[in-house]
């Protein structure tokens, strides 16, 4: 219950930093407060409506991106917090906060332990947030 307190309270102060500073790309809408689906297929129907007006050919390419939060890597995320000019201590925050990350496997009385330096827990609260900071540069 505390972990996730922590994490909420971390994701939320380096979202709001990111948000202040229009960080993030305006098309962005995954993730975002305010925004949904709805919003991404309007503006979406916007744009090839006024490509009809002006006589221009559009094409839509659709992407999913298949175990997104398993490949946000972490130094990507402290690079973009870093060249975008965060506060030295909310960067030391996400910076100790992917420190010391292992994965253990348990089976058959066998362990596997392995540093872990990219993705992020299914539950994760910190997740959304960090793949939207990874897609800022």
């Amino acid at each position: 219950m505390g972990g996730k307190v922590l994490e909420k309270l971390i994701i939320n102060i380096i979202v709001r930093y990111i948000y202040s500073n229009n960080l993030l790309n305006t098309n962005q809408y995954g993730f975002t407060p305010k925004k949904g689906t709805t919003d991404a297929a309007l503006a979406v129907k916007e744009y090839i409506e006024e490509g009809f007006r002006q006589g221009h050919i559009t094409i839509l390419v659709s992407l999913e991106v298949k175990g997104a939060f398993d490949a946000a890597w972490w130094p990507s995320i402290l690079h973009t917090l870093k060249v975008s000019n965060c506060p030295k201590n909310l960067y030391n925050l996400a910076r100790s906060y992917f420190s010391d990350k292992t994965a253990t496997i348990h089976a058959n009385n066998i362990r596997i332990e392995r540093d872990v330096s990219k993705g992020f827990p299914k539950v994760s609260c910190c997740g959304p947030g960090f793949w939207n900071i990874k897609l800022t540069t």
